[in-house]
């Protein structure tokens, strides 16, 4: 009984798995969603697998034209199958769930920042608009407003009155542990559900082009059991 509270039942497993074998890990388990300007309503991740095109908040004047903000990668995304950890990630024990916003790359010569990732500014913004949901088999698990999900790392340390700051989403690397894990089947639909509660839309500080557009990255601290080949 202890063991099935901490990690899910692994019967329904390949039938190209060593049968009776399992090999447990401590992994990341991340997906990714583009926030730009005029960012309104809900969005899913966890959805689509590497090589898909990333989601995106962002008004309908924004072109989110960076390529790592275009399509589903190593960097931005553990899923290779849509919607599902299956045989190729295995059965998952989520210990802990963090959200990372991409900063703004600023330029050391002359302070001048980029035109995408977040400053102080679109960190503020997000962090007073933006929820998060997470859901399994169509169940909700967790539900809270960012900020309740600190960053699970990226770039932090510089200072908060330049032009181009770096900030995180609260303390960096002190992702919101859980009590009880959260048991995931290799089977089991996975959705994550990102948003602009009611009816407000970020404001961030270009409206046009890019749209300040950064990357939300969601991070499941996590046990994963899977097959042996």
């Amino acid at each position: 009984m202890q063991g099935q509270l901490y990690m899910p039942d692994g019967r329904f497993r390949s039938s190209t798995a060593v049968a009776g074998k399992a090999d447990v890990r401590d992994e990341n388990l991340f997906s990714a969603i583009v926030l730009a300007h005029g960012g309104q309503g809900q969005q899913t991740i966890f959805t689509n697998p590497r090589g898909q095109p990333i989601p995106a908040l962002k008004g309908s004047a924004i072109t989110v034209a960076q390529a790592h903000q275009t399509t589903y990668t190593e960097v931005t995304t553990v899923m290779t199958k849509a919607g599902e950890f299956g045989s190729g990630i295995g059965d998952v024990s989520i210990r802990a769930i963090g959200a990372t916003l991409e900063v703004a790359p600023q330029n050391p010569t002359d302070n001048s920042i980029s035109a995408w990732g977040a400053t102080l500014l679109e960190a503020a913004d997000v962090a007073s608009k933006v929820f998060l949901q997470f859901k399994i088999a169509g169940k909700k698990q967790i539900e809270g407003p960012i900020w309740s999900f600190p960053a699970a790392g990226g770039v932090y340390g510089a200072n908060v009155m330049t032009a181009g700051s770096l900030v995180a989403n609260g303390p960096n690397a002190l992702p919101r542990k859980l009590k009880l894990p959260i048991l995931v089947a290799r089977n089991d639909t996975v959705e994550c559900v990102v948003g602009v509660a009611g009816a407000a839309s970020l404001v961030f500080r270009t409206t046009t082009g890019a749209g300040a557009a950064s990357l939300l990255t969601v991070m499941l601290h996590s046990l994963v059991k899977g097959d042996v080949r």
